[in-house]
């Protein structure tokens, strides 16, 4: 799989901006995020809090890993979202 590296620009309130050329696979340096896309996008995303939402998962369900806010200026030609998975190896 060949993902090319793309490093976002970084907005206030912790927002981050990647402009991606052409259709291809691409992963943010800073968040681990993949984007698979069709043809030129501009895609601009958050890290949010789970503070706001833990209410919203329930039980046997619980809070595992980041939550991200995702927007894109073309929907249709964002085709897939991998997220970074995360794992807690303590007790």
């Amino acid at each position: 799989d060949q993902k090319e590296q793309v490093t976002p620009r970084r907005l206030s309130g912790g927002q981050h901006v990647v402009w991606l050329d052409a259709e291809g696979t691409y992963q943010c340096s800073l968040t681990g995020l993949i984007f698979e896309v069709t043809r030129a996008v501009k895609i601009t995303y958050s890290l949010l809090s789970w503070s706001k939402y833990a209410n919203l998962v329930e039980k046997p369900w619980i809070v595992g890993g980041p939550l991200f806010d995702v927007r894109c200026d073309s929907a249709s030609a964002l085709t897939s979202i991998q997220f970074p998975h995360s794992l807690c190896l303590g007790g």
